[in-house]
């Protein structure tokens, strides 16, 4: 039988908990404040089995305005409510409260119970029960029996009892397979055990020895221990309040409105957008940025609702909003929040979490509000479109998916199923134009799916391919000597606007269809060829000239500048030289035409023929050069691999070797 949990509601003194202690024979006033004065100011906890053998778990919620805030960390969670209306005082302003609250978290099954029956007439006790039905009447419950008993005399317990049992047959069950989520709405110390925290399990399963995540502090944790209706057990399932015991934090560092979750899956957000919905019963329009209290799971945050779509909200209408908090907040997509106002607190409205860590926007566009829209109501695969589109070149994991729509991750695989690989458009033949081709559009809503399970809507992929395309054209065109942009260059100068990942794979596919072309490590576009103008044929004729004509002994490249105009670009020449295979770069002031780079290791390897080692004099011999040139040179043959050093001789280096 599926575990069913039972939530109180109603007006202070209404006989809540002396209900609950007739049902159960537990008193939920368990604090020394609350028997002293009568009332119930905490959460209260009591458990009873059914005739059939179900177990109900009963929160008892206190029931004066002063304590809403208790009665809402309660209220989160349950499967049922019982609504207590007491015969000699009839529906109350608390009761209207409680009641809307339940509406608002979209608790839709129940029983009325009309209590202190012993203290009226039968006539009372049926004008009271018609006025329970019709303040039901226009709510998800107006079909829930109402029934009259009494706390004193045990009257009417056992039809209680019946209802208790069909409704909870009918209760809908929890999520147990999916990632575990619990609002802890109290915790203690015991001697002994350590740090206690109780809540209802939302979903998921937890057992001893099973590593949480405390939120949103992001603190890890160990269940130690687990109990169930006072009783340890091996397993809780989605449905149980629970008690766990938790190593790694102590008393001091949880507190109620605290989440207990699978670590990695749930993220705190200050940021949450929601659909907003105001109260009939709220006592004025809500403006834009109004300061508000959110209740969530147990806990209670401060923020504001910036309104999306309008400057203000009237009683009774619904509209798009962000909700700015002031503390994070642990939700999760199709989670209910009570919103009431900030000062006096009053609950006003509830709202519908549609996105959970939302990019922050103040007014939202058409296509804002559409993409809202769908992440409310639309099929698994165009949600994830949605956050593809918001993602733009960065993409969107399954992992992302899965958290932000509250998806499984079998349930992200079987939506994204029909995403298409990477690929470019086939109707541009190679050496077309930039621009000709594009992305091949993914089946339904426009998914591509990378390598790394990475998402990007078509849309995007198609800007990434023409990003790069442009960068490399733009390139180009500023460096026309040299043979394209170095890859390294070109993913660094590309970072920021797209991952290495995405990068890696969209340059791949360009280079597959030919829309760029890879030399060496140097990437172009098809037609792409370095060209010189008439100043520059002239000025790099005469710097090849001067390098060949005064023996090893080149002139410093710093003189080599100053024999082309500024107009030629005499930078780009010696770049040109060394990228086209015409020059070797020894160091930033030496250049050698290849030829006569040959020729040095020509006569280097000529040396090692006759002898096993070279020092600086035989070398300065071998090439009639100072100092000045031969060091630079050898350290050069060090590096391409001819020579080695060893003290102050060279040996064959491994390319002479080979």
């Amino acid at each position: 039988m599926r575990p069913v949990v039972v939530g109180t509601a109603g007006h202070i003194d209404h006989g809540k908990t002396a209900l609950v202690r007739r049902l159960t024979g537990i008193d939920t006033d368990r604090l020394k404040e609350e028997k002293e004065r009568g009332i119930s100011i905490d959460l209260g906890f009591a458990h009873r089995a059914l005739p059939s053998g179900q177990r109900l778990a009963i929160v008892d919620v206190p029931g004066h305005e002063r304590f809403v805030k208790n009665m809402l960390a309660g209220a989160t969670g349950v499967d049922l409510v019982l609504l207590v209306v007491a015969a000699d005082e009839g529906v109350m302003p608390q009761t209207r409260e409680h009641l809307a609250i339940v509406n608002l978290l979209h608790v839709d099954r129940g029983i009325a119970a009309i209590t202190k029956t012993d203290l009226v007439d039968p006539d009372t006790v049926a004008v009271v029960k018609a006025e329970v039905e019709a303040l039901l009447k226009s709510t998800p419950l107006r079909d829930i029996p109402v029934v009259p008993v009494s706390s004193v005399t045990g009257e009417g317990i056992d039809a209680l009892v019946e209802a208790l049992e069909r409704a909870a047959s009918e209760a809908r069950g929890r999520d147990s397979q999916g990632p575990a989520r619990l609002p802890v709405d109290r915790v203690f110390p015991v001697e002994g055990i350590g740090t206690v925290v109780t809540g209802t399990l939302w979903s998921g399963t937890v057992r001893p020895g099973d590593s949480l995540e405390l939120l949103p502090a992001g603190r890890a944790v160990r269940v130690r221990q687990i109990q169930i209706h006072d009783e340890s057990v091996n397993e809780a399932a989605a449905g149980r309040r629970v008690a766990l015991a938790i190593h790694g934090v102590s008393r001091d560092e949880v507190e109620r409105g605290d989440w207990l979750a699978t670590p990695g899956r749930y993220r705190p957000s200050h940021l949450l957008d929601v659909r907003l919905a105001l109260l009939d019963s709220a006592p004025k329009t809500l403006g834009s940025r109004a300061r508000l209290r959110l209740h969530l799971g147990a806990s209670e945050i401060l923020g504001r609702a910036v309104l999306l779509d309008r400057d203000a909200l009237a009683p009774g209408a619904e509209c798009w909003a962000q909700l700015r908090l002031e503390k994070p907040a642990v939700a999760s997509a199709g989670d209910r929040i009570v919103i009431r106002s900030y000062s006096p607190a009053a609950t006003i409205g509830g709202a519908t979490v549609v996105d959970p860590t939302p990019p922050k926007r103040a007014r939202a566009s058409e296509s804002d509000l559409a993409g809202l829209e769908i992440l409310r109501s639309g099929s698994a695969l165009e949600r994830i479109a949605t956050l593809a589109v918001e993602r733009g070149s960065a993409g969107l994991t399954a992992a992302d998916a899965a958290a932000r729509l509250n998806l499984s991750a079998g349930a992200v695989a079987d939506a994204t199923a029909s995403a298409a690989a990477p690929s470019l458009a086939v109707g541009a033949a190679p050496g077309a134009a930039p621009g000709a081709a594009g992305p091949v559009p993914a089946p339904g809503p426009g998914l591509t799916r990378l390598r790394d399970g990475r998402f990007l809507a078509t849309s995007a992929w198609s800007l990434v391919i023409e990003r790069i395309v442009r960068e490399v054209k733009r390139y180009g065109e500023a460096n026309r000597l040299r043979d394209g942009i170095g890859k390294g260059e070109l993913k660094s100068l590309l970072k920021r606007e797209m991952p290495a990942t995405v990068f890696d794979e969209a340059l791949e596919a360009l280079l597959a269809e030919s829309r760029l072309f890879l030399r060496g490590d140097r990437v172009s576009l098809p037609e792409a060829m370095p060209s010189l103008n008439p100043d520059q044929v002239r000025a790099l004729a005469e710097i090849e000239r001067r390098l060949s004509t005064q023996g090893f002994q080149v002139p410093e490249v710093s003189e080599l500048l100053r024999l082309a105009p500024a107009s030629a670009r005499p930078q780009e020449l010696i770049r040109y030289l060394v990228d086209s295979g015409r020059a070797v770069k020894v160091t930033s002031e030496l250049l050698y035409p290849s030829p006569l780079w040959e020729e040095v290791e020509r006569r280097v390897r000529g040396h090692f023929r006759d002898r096993p080692t070279l020092n600086m004099g035989e070398f300065k011999e071998l090439l009639h050069v100072s100092r000045k040139f031969a060091v630079p040179i050898l350290e050069h043959l060090d590096r391409s691999g001819l020579t080695r050093r060893e003290g102050d001789l060279r040996l064959p280096g491994p390319r002479l070797r080979d």
